[in-house]
């Protein structure tokens, strides 16, 4: 039978051995060392504390009243603006819910289509940042605060200074805002000695310049997913780093849901040399090691010529490997994609020429709406430093570009702005930058600002500030402004802006109607086709002679990838996202070096063990899917966390990377690597919370399901046949709410987590208690392993987002002494929190371990004072402004979970009451369902014989988690279904455990 697993030493222990393999886990013989002087200690300890509490003071809690209410705030009514997410990356259409004047929640745009109102992690934690303590607050002068006029005008007075024979250079990250663009460009015109230069924190050059070779521009093109019928990626994170995760992950699963009938979804080929959130997606996943990526795309470009009858290259020498990965792209023809992450022209310019031969550019790749994102250029970069060391650099002014910690080591960046005459550095955080320069000119936090942004061709957003800055800030938009002697506001000149070259002239609708409409709505989508582009594919030949020329290594390869959670670094400083496990490691907190339980045991490496690679040190993480000749770890560490206690997180890897014919390399041969002999415990979550090894997971292969919908599913019968129960069967006369989770849709992408996490005011506890399994999600999302470790490429990765059941026969609410835990007349399983007495019963008697107790007082809600654990600073004064009023804040032993999001079902119920309306399916969106990009989550009323979820029961494919033991929850799940060859045995050896 198929075995399904969560870590290696789960998998080579197995289930049986009392899951001593566990970390943290408290054997039996050390909890029988406790005497009896012990407990009664603790006893008396626990009882002195109950008196104190009935008798203590409450902490002073201090409101300050509105003297005057604005027209809009109506106390205990949110608001919803439209604006933007953009950190010099990804960019996604957003609301933002405001409660009594202050941002409690991001939630997606759902009037973009291309998105449909999907989030990323980053994109719900982004809030948190606006609470920042950190963030500068005024300007400053070589470390001594000044005011905004002095700073301004002494900056201005210093570029006028700057002689004819230096110039000036505004170094910013990629710039997507149309109107900031032309602020720039007023600028440039004042000084005819100055240049506006972008910086991305990660590369995309390559690809740039292969398209500016290939069509005579620089150009990104949109991709479409959801028209590919096979998709073949190598070492390209789409769905969870890779230029637009959030909009290619709406697209990748439309062509994955087999509901309405559809018999058919796409074919996923992955390659590359970790395990990476989309390689653990994918029907195929190939293992290469990053230098042999080349040899693989011209042997791909090889075998689709030759099946075609089109004149081949030189050969790559692994055709026989890619044989049929040509064939599936061949009988696809133009309803295929292949797409590369790296940074080589050459390969980039073979994957262009791979797509034309089989017809994509009229499909699945759409040249003229091109992708505005990561705009850098890594030899103007380079030029630019070259010239700060020559002293032709007279002033070179910052704009949220972090140049001390994005640009690639072996530049040596401090010692080029040294040679600088002014130095000014604009930013909305503390970063490494500030410290270089001799201005720091604090910018407001995007949720205080107004701007607009242009992230694909075609597609305009606008940004509005949902709250008055909290810090003397201004936005960048303001500071140019002044610069350029313009002394309109930032709202004026926007507004001014988009009247003259935005929104469309018309008679029938004025301007003033089209701006509310659109500041309402968030975006406009006007057709932005450029001019269609020429082909004019260089010499391919000099392309394999390139990729030939690269020398596969023999030896070890160390990969620097950016994570889902912290990516490129530049929202390291956020305790939400620090806590989130990664979604294939599960490991949070910390950086690590990947490696394949194969090289763990060829070194004789154990998990934790401290290693060093070229002077980097870093603990091992035995990651199975890994090369066996790779060392992969996360960029965006090595940065300051600040808080009460501040340290820095990880290492940063940029010192092992270096330029290749002036691009940027994301992988390097590892020449030295030895153990330190030192260790380190990781703070990971894959093994916490383990329902004993039973039958979790179902799925199939496309074929099979075909043939039967209930293939993989056949234990759901057999069980349905059994359904006895001596429980009084539930009757629900109104609602019966229920969730259904799509396995096949869900990518494990952690949206969901961290938007359950900021609805419901999930306290962060710190690395230290997530190495204890004390970590509150409400939300996890479990991954197994299917298929021995020894072969990296037959590994396959399974998730299963889990949560409280909410069982119609709950286990938790018989055992509960104090009836904390009740059913509610609509299913949901409830939690009376000023009636938990913390015994944690229920935690126990819960097969599904979705209960979280709160060990410590996180978020300032104890009774008593000074009773307090916060790591992170999060019930500081300002941080606490991010919590939801809605949702109760637990205090310190009580147990805690998925309530379904409670809080907005009511909302909607009394709405509806007020209207006088029945309620709509879909009207209410947990947080979960609302923040996913893969709409891999539907709730409903069960009731409602036309919502989804009712018609979603009726699917073949529907099963419960553990419903042998007859608890009837009400959360569902749908087989995974593969599209893969073989047949997929889905059920599990069943093993009974005492």
């Amino acid at each position: 039978m198929k075995k399904y697993w969560k870590s290696i030493e789960e998998y080579k222990q197995g289930a049986q051995d009392d899951h001593a393999h566990l970390p943290n886990k408290i054997q039996a013989d050390e909890a029988l060392k406790a005497s009896r002087r012990d407990f009664l200690k603790y006893f008396g300890f626990s009882v002195a504390s109950a008196a104190v509490l009935a008798s203590c003071e409450r902490p002073v809690k201090k409101a300050i009243p509105l003297l005057i209410q604005p027209e809009e705030v109506r106390p205990g009514i949110a608001n919803f603006y439209a604006s933007t997410f953009y950190n010099g990356g990804e960019a996604v259409p957003i609301l933002v819910k405001v409660r009594d004047g202050r941002p409690i929640k991001i939630e997606g745009n759902d009037l973009c289509l291309m998105t449909e109102g999907g989030t990323s992690a980053q994109v719900q934690a982004s809030l948190l940042n606006l609470y920042d303590e950190s963030r500068p607050k005024n300007p400053s002068f070589k470390g001594e605060e000044v005011t905004w006029e002095k700073a301004l005008g002494d900056i201005s007075a210093g570029l006028k200074n700057v002689g004819d024979d230096k110039e000036i250079v505004f170094l910013t990250s990629t710039l997507i805002s149309p109107s900031q663009k032309a602020l720039f460009e007023n600028l440039l015109s004042l000084y005819p000695n100055s240049r506006q230069l972008t910086l991305d924190s990660y590369s995309y050059s390559g690809i740039r310049e292969a398209y500016k070779e290939a069509v005579g521009e620089a150009i990104i093109p949109m991709y479409h997913f959801q028209k590919a019928e096979v998709v073949v990626s190598f070492g390209a994170d789409f769905l969870g780093t890779w230029l637009m995760p959030t909009f290619f992950t709406n697209q990748y699963v439309k062509n994955r849901k087999l509901d309405d009938g559809q018999k058919s979804i796409s074919k996923h080929i992955h390659f590359e040399g970790f395990m990476s959130l989309t390689g653990s997606n994918a029907d195929d996943r190939y293992v290469m090691k990053p230098s042999e990526e080349g040899r693989y795309v011209l042997s791909l470009y090889n075998e689709v010529a030759r099946l075609m009858h089109l004149p081949t290259l030189k050969k790559g020498g692994l055709e026989n490997e890619v044989n049929k990965v040509a064939q599936h792209l061949v009988n696809a023809k133009m309803s295929s994609l292949v797409i590369s992450g790296s940074n080589d022209k050459n390969i980039q310019l073979l994957v262009i020429a791979i797509n034309a031969m089989l017809g994509s550019f009229d499909s699945t790749i759409d040249m003229e709406n091109e992708i505005k994102l990561y705009q850098g250029d890594d030899n103007a970069v380079a030029e630019f430093v070259s010239n700060c060391k020559a002293g032709k650099v007279g002033a070179l002014l910052c704009v949220e570009s972090n140049p001390a910690y994005n640009m690639p080591v072996d530049l040596s960046f401090q010692e080029a702005i040294d040679q600088v005459d002014l130095t000014v550095n604009i930013t909305s955080q503390n970063e490494e930058t500030s410290k270089l320069c001799q201005y720091v000119l604090p910018a407001s936090h995007f949720l205080e600002s107004w701007s607009d942004a242009e992230p694909i061709s075609g597609l305009f957003t606008l940004t509005q500030p949902v709250i008055r800055p909290i810090y003397n800030t201004k936005s960048v938009s303001e500071i140019l402004l002044s610069w350029s002697g313009d002394e309109a506001s930032a709202y004026d000149y926007l507004h001014r802006y988009w009247d003259t070259h935005i929104i469309p002239a018309s008679e029938d609708q004025p301007f003033i109607s089209n701006w509310k409409k659109t500041l309402s709505a968030g975006l406009l989508t006007v057709d932005g086709r450029g001019k269609a582009k020429k082909w004019q594919l260089p010499e391919l030949s000099s392309c394999a002679e390139g990729v030939l020329s690269e020398k596969t290594m023999d030896g070890l390869e160390l990969i620097a990838y950016q994570s889902v959670p912290i990516g490129d670094g530049r929202m390291a400083n956020n305790p939400w996202l620090q806590e989130l496990p990664d979604p294939v490691s599960r490991v949070c907190w910390d950086n690590y070096f990947s490696v394949s339980p194969k090289l763990a045991d060829e070194k004789g490496w154990s998990q934790g063990d401290v290693i060093s690679v070229a002077g980097i040190e870093l603990p091992v993480f035995i990651q199975p899917g890994n090369h066996d000749q790779v060392i992969s770890a996360a960029l965006g560490y090595g940065r300051t966390m600040e808080g009460p206690n501040p340290e820095v997180i990880g290492k940063d890897l940029k010192p092992l990377l270096n330029n290749s014919e002036g691009l940027v390399k994301y992988y390097a041969p590892v020449s030295s690597v030895k153990s330190t002999g030192g260790t380190y415990e990781l703070a990971t979550t894959q093994t916490h919370h383990s329902m004993e090894g039973r039958a979790l997971i179902r799925e199939t292969s496309l074929s099979e399901y075909l043939k039967d919908p209930a293939s993989g599913n056949e234990m759901h019968a057999e069980v349905e046949k059994l359904h006895t129960s001596l429980y009084k069967e539930h009757e629900y006369n109104g609602h019966h709410w229920a969730m259904f989770i799509d396995l096949s849709s869900c990518t494990g992408c952690n949206a969901c987590v961290v938007a359950c996490s900021v609805e419901n005011n999930v306290p962060v506890v710190g690395r230290d208690e997530v190495r204890r399994s004390h970590e509150m999600h409400w939300l996890r999302i479990d991954r197994y392993y299917t298929q021995a470790p020894d072969d990296p490429s037959s590994l396959r990765v399974v998730r299963q987002p889990v949560m409280c059941q909410h069982c119609d026969n709950a286990p938790c609410e018989n055992v509960c002494p104090v009836a904390a835990t009740n059913h509610s007349s609509e299913g949901i399983n409830q939690m009376a929190y000023n009636r938990c007495i913390g015994t944690r019963y229920c935690n126990n008697n819960c097969p599904y371990k979705v209960r979280r107790f709160n060990w410590f007082d996180y978020n300032g809600a104890d009774s008593i004072p000074f009773n307090r654990v916060d790591v992170t600073g999060m019930s500081s004064d300002l941080k606490r402004l991010v919590l939801n009023p809605d949702v109760t804040v637990r205090a310190k032993g009580v147990i805690e979970k998925c309530s379904f999001c409670i809080q907005r079902i009511q909302e909607k119920k009394m709405e509806a009451k007020k209207d006088g309306e029945p309620l709509r399916d879909g009207e209410i969106k947990t947080a979960c369902e609302q923040g996913c990009p893969a709409k891999a989550i539907t709730f409903g009323d069960m009731n409602d014989k036309n919502s989804a979820v009712s018609k979603m029961m009726k699917d073949p494919r529907r099963y419960h988690l553990l419903e042998e033991l007859h608890t009837l929850p009400s959360v569902a799940y749908l087989t995974k279904v593969r599209n893969v060859e073989e047949k997929i045995n889905s059920e599990p050896e069943h093993k009974t455990h005492s």
